[in-house]
């Protein structure tokens, strides 16, 4: 398992998660004061990341943060950018702190459906028009 050992300011050593594919996390242990976040506006959220991570998870590396230590945590509401410290690398079932980066409404599974009852939408043109606009283009 991915996981690389860094010193904190205490005397104590964590282990950050660290993977450039997904991470299955099984239901860990951790505590409702393990959670530091980077805004306040994100602290009434974090129950809902505590019970999906006491339930077990897929861990999803962020790719635009490029440091393979940034997860997406889908939960039934949120998406959360975390980074997870454990207390060992056996030991994803216990999680010794979560720092949440950023905090979105979840997008996952939303369709967005077109309603053209009248059929005021016309394909034919939207294509015209398309071509049109790449004859322009060099």
């Amino acid at each position: 398992m991915p996981i690389v050992k860094k010193r904190n300011e205490q005397t104590e050593s964590r282990l950050l998660l660290e993977s450039d594919e997904p991470v299955e996390l099984p239901p860990a242990e951790i505590a409702d004061n393990a959670v530091l976040v980077q805004f306040e506006k994100f602290k009434p959220f974090v129950p809902e990341l505590l019970e999906t991570l006491r339930a077990g998870t897929t861990a999803e590396p962020v790719p635009v943060m490029l440091d393979g230590s940034t997860f997406a945590v889908h939960t039934a509401t949120r998406t959360f950018w975390v980074k997870l410290w454990h207390t060992a690398k056996s030991e994803l079932a216990r999680i010794e702190r979560a720092q949440v980066i950023s905090c979105l409404p979840s997008t996952r599974g939303v369709q967005i459906v077109v309603d053209d009852p009248e059929g005021e939408f016309d394909d034919e043109l939207f294509d015209e028009e398309e071509d049109a606009d790449n004859e322009h283009r060099f």
